[in-house]
């Protein structure tokens, strides 16, 4: 297989071929991050709000070890690269179907990625289909799933 990093819009660089893989940056899953984005509204009397995703007393009531970053994180990150590959028009033709398979503690880094498994040509365009995943930072997968998204002709060439 070919292995590609992104480093800007994939229509860009042709990386639309069965079985090439592509991956996005890693992303650092900070305490500040996880505190921004589940810890509710930043002028909320009491900020931050106390859950799983922001308290370690919280996680341990869980039955957590640590705080672990909210799984839309990393769903975020995957649907980034998809718009990356596709522009708007994810927007309007994309799907997406995730599976989440471990949590990703604070600390640990996350990096989305896909591999082109079929193309299914039809009018107005062409519907790519990718396997499609985010994995930690030891390179175990934490979410799995399926995207698609209908890319015209013209967009590949």
């Amino acid at each position: 297989f070919r292995l590609y990093v992104m480093t800007g819009p994939l229509n860009q660089i042709h990386a639309f071929e069965i079985g090439r893989v592509v991956v996005g940056r890693p992303l650092p899953l900070t305490l500040a991050r996880a505190l921004a984005f589940s810890g509710g509204a930043l002028d909320e009397p009491g900020w931050t709000q106390q859950n799983l995703h922001t308290s370690h007393d919280k996680a341990l009531e869980a039955g957590l070890d640590a705080i672990i970053a909210s799984g839309t994180q990393s769903e975020g990150l995957l649907i980034g690269l998809l718009i990356d590959t596709f522009g708007d028009r994810w927007h309007r033709a994309g799907k997406l179907e995730l599976r989440f398979l471990k949590p990703v503690r604070v600390g640990d880094s996350v990096r989305p990625g896909l591999r082109w498994s079929e193309r299914v040509d039809s009018p107005g365009g062409s519907r790519w289909v990718a396997d499609v995943w985010c994995e930690n930072g030891a390179g175990v997968r934490v979410v799995e799933g399926t995207a698609s998204c209908i890319a015209p002709e013209d967009f590949l060439a």
